[in-house]
């Protein structure tokens, strides 16, 4: 494969004085090699033979799903394992307590049903069990431990209006409850009681809170009617300005038309701010969290249909500014990865490409 290497480099110049804000840190990114051709809609990152660097996993649409084996020095080699089928959502965790990372597979099929795939210690797969899950189809995946047991449990979101969960008995048994989330759900203790919460997505107008009150006892909450995204990955839950809480961000509602990126601040009790970053423009798509500059703060990559992706830095106080670096093709791209791939201590990328078919890009962070 022909490797091209586009050097970008990014030097912001913020008044600082003049908005209270810090001056983020510039990054500098390199277009290395591309892997697989295929439909991918995720790419997932993680040590899975626990050899100390980030392998790749791709949720293939068209094709089986792939996982590739880092080299150690951030490229890859396919592995040809097998995993039966097409993948839409994929998540990666300690499923069954051995402390090796899993898989769980959910299908957009559904023709199929969902799938765990346990790992043997040193990166090879087998299958766990199927989900009683056909008829279903799926959209979108969340690991997180509902019942505070010590164990992941699951919240897969089927469109377009709940979210199943599925709670594991520590061995990586999954059982689906009665009881779902009433759309798509980003979890996280956003009251800090201990136990997870949920801020829902009601595509295009907004979001509720989903207050848990021990014991998987739910009501609904704040109401936030504030620009929200059409697609699943276009929000999540992290610290954004450090203070040791839970706030959100998500893209815009827009289409067409760049809109402010959304910023819910939380206040310390599940209580949000809306606060429209109008640095940082983006329309409804998907976005990554990483510190991809090594100041401490979570910057932001947001990948939308027919765009460059593009990176937002984190301005210490929950906000984000538009770095002016534009990397990746103008495609339909899926949702991406960040990670330290090549082992050298910063934040890489790996973006993910839908349509046309592959490949799934290496953009190496190669900051001073």
């Amino acid at each position: 494969m022909n490797r091209l290497v586009a050097i970008l480099c990014l030097m912001l110049a913020c008044a600082a004085a003049a908005n209270g804000q810090n001056e983020p840190a510039p990054v500098t990114f390199a277009e290395m090699a591309g892997y697989g051709d295929a439909n991918t809609f995720q790419v997932a990152l993680g040590d899975f033979d626990g050899d100390g660097d980030l392998d790749a996993f791709f949720g293939n649409m068209d094709v089986e799903a792939e996982l590739w084996w880092n080299n150690g020095d951030g490229t890859f080699r396919n592995s040809y394992q097998h995993f039966r089928h097409a993948v839409h959502g994929v998540g990666v965790g300690d499923l069954d307590g051995d402390g090796d990372l899993d898989l769980f597979l959910v299908r957009a099929s559904k023709d199929v049903p969902s799938s765990i795939y346990l790992n043997d210690g040193g990166g090879q797969f087998y299958l766990g069990e199927d989900l009683d899950d056909v008829g279903l189809g799926a959209g979108f995946l969340t690991l997180f431990d509902l019942e505070g047991d010590g164990d992941l449990d699951a919240s897969v979101y089927r469109a377009p209006q709940s979210s199943t969960l599925h709670i594991n008995d520590g061995n990586a048994h999954f059982a689906r409850l009665a009881q779902t989330a009433p759309g798509l759900a980003n979890w996280g203790d956003v009251d800090g009681d201990g136990d997870a919460d949920a801020v829902i997505e009601v595509a295009g107008s907004g979001y509720f809170t989903w207050i848990n009150h021990g014991h998987a006892s739910f009501v609904r909450s704040q109401e936030i009617s504030v620009p929200s995204p059409f697609f699943a990955g276009g929000a999540t839950l992290a610290d954004l300005d450090a203070d040791g809480d839970l706030d959100l961000i998500g893209c815009s509602a827009g289409f067409d038309e760049e809109l402010p990126m959304t910023v819910l601040l939380n206040n310390g009790d599940g209580v949000f701010t809306y606060v429209p970053e109008d640095r940082f423009l983006t329309v409804s798509g998907w976005i990554s969290l990483g510190d991809v500059n090594g100041d401490g703060v979570l910057d932001v990559l947001a990948s939308a249909p027919d765009r460059l992706d593009k990176v937002g830095l984190g301005d210490g106080f929950g906000g984000f500014i538009d770095s002016g670096l534009r990397i990746g093709t103008r495609r339909m791209p899926g949702m991406s990865a960040l990670g330290d791939i090549d082992g050298d201590g910063d934040i890489d990328i790996m973006l993910c490409q839908y349509d046309p078919v592959g490949p799934n890009t290496v953009w190496m962070n190669i900051s001073e």
